[in-house]
């Protein structure tokens, strides 16, 4: 019996003798997993409003590429030469003493005053592209076949027209602009 006692003193005195550490590197690794999880919501947060400027930038262009064609369209089915008043369609801003600053200078307001560009109609839009035509100004002219060329004498060779037709468009929120811009030919 006396060995009995001397076994149930020792388990005693081996369980006060503990101090906790268990508990102290399970309360650690429960605040590393915290640490880890809270991280990785950060990190899908962000992924997430990278996806969603990346739509807003895309809507933007395609809002403006609209915009570009229609203009594009405009230049194809109207006799655009006399059409230039200062509404939408312009003489070439980049001239020296043209009626405007220059197309790639215009801020936000400038595009969106009603008189300085045309807005087109897309249907889905949160916010309608608008555009400028402007007339390119040739400093060549109509040639003469006689001055060379080999057409039959005397003939006029028409020149091709030259349009820079300038869109803007916004996408889903305002922040997001796009500006995109072609140079289109036509023929008299």
């Amino acid at each position: 019996m006396r060995n009995i006692f001397i076994k149930k003193s020792k388990r005693l005195a081996s369980l006060s003798s503990q101090s906790g550490a268990v508990l102290i590197v399970g309360l650690i690794m429960v605040l590393l997993i915290t640490i880890i999880g809270l991280a990785a919501v950060r990190g899908s947060n962000m992924q997430e409003m990278m996806a969603g400027n990346m739509r807003d930038m895309n809507v933007s262009f395609q809002n403006a590429e609209s915009g570009l064609r229609i203009g594009e369209s405009q230049v194809n089915t109207a006799a655009l030469t006399s059409a230039f008043n200062g509404s939408g369609e312009w003489m070439d801003l980049q001239l020296p003493g043209a009626d405007r600053s220059p197309v790639q200078e215009w801020d936000t307001g400038t595009w969106t005053t009603a008189s300085n560009a045309t807005q087109a109609s897309v249907t889905g839009l949160t916010s309608q592209p608008r555009y400028v035509i402007e007339k390119i100004v040739s400093p060549i002219g109509k040639v003469a076949a006689s001055e060379g060329s080999s057409i039959e004498v005397g003939s006029i060779v028409p020149e091709p027209e030259f349009f820079r037709i300038t869109s803007y468009g916004t996408g889903a929120t305002a922040t997001a602009e796009t500006v995109v811009q072609s140079t289109y030919k036509t023929l008299n």
